[in-house]
């Protein structure tokens, strides 16, 4: 049961890690800073044999192009679609990018979360990782100053909690999720995303 920090390459010129959390059954849930990403999930299947049960990429640059499938990314500061890409809050009109067939919002636009370095803190008392980012008033066309922490923590029981916490100082939406995909016979997409047939591995 531990925690270890391991660089997993760099982004803009900054170092972006990638930190393995274990527990005392032998799972591993290993995430980046590069977009509060959960990267992999070991866990024992009926014979004790360890396999990566959710889908995700071995290096950091196949993340910087995961934009249609958002493998293990955090969406924020709204996840899903916004019709029209405008909302409208204490009666005043909020338009949002147009990423979706020109017409609809989709996962908060062109700057997503899942795309940014966000600062981060371990724990070791918790065994868990937290991320944490700053989203400024106006990011992404939403309002207020949104602060934000997601924590990944693995316990004992076998439970990854994935928690998030937010304050704005404005009234705002906030509906985020983690858009990991599992398989739980194993994860085989690694070996054949080298065909680029995301859909066919």
């Amino acid at each position: 049961m531990g925690i270890t920090i391991s660089e997993f390459g760099t982004f803009e010129g900054s170092s972006i890690k990638l930190f393995a959390i274990s527990n005392s059954n032998g799972i591993i849930a290993k995430l980046t800073n590069y977009g509060a990403i959960l990267v992999s999930l070991f866990v024992p299947d009926k014979n004790g044999k360890l396999d990566d049960v959710v889908l995700g990429f071995d290096n950091l640059e196949n993340y910087f192009t995961n934009d249609i499938c958002y493998f293990g990314s955090t969406i924020g500061r709204n996840s899903n679609r916004v019709k029209s890409a405008k909302f409208v809050l204490n009666n005043k009109i909020y338009n949002l990018d147009k990423n979706e067939r020109e017409k609809n919002n989709l996962h908060s636009g062109f700057n997503p979360y899942n795309k940014r370095i966000w600062n981060y803190n371990v724990s070791e008392n918790d065994n868990s990782v937290s991320f944490n980012l700053i989203s400024p008033d106006g990011d992404q066309g939403f309002p207020g100053e949104f602060n934000i922490t997601v924590t990944y923590s693995l316990n004992n029981k076998n439970e990854l909690k994935i928690e998030y916490t937010g304050k704005s100082n404005k009234d705002t939406i906030a509906n985020m999720t983690n858009h990991s995909y599992f398989n739980l016979s194993g994860n085989n997409f690694r070996k054949c995303y080298g065909t680029k047939s995301l859909y066919k591995c």
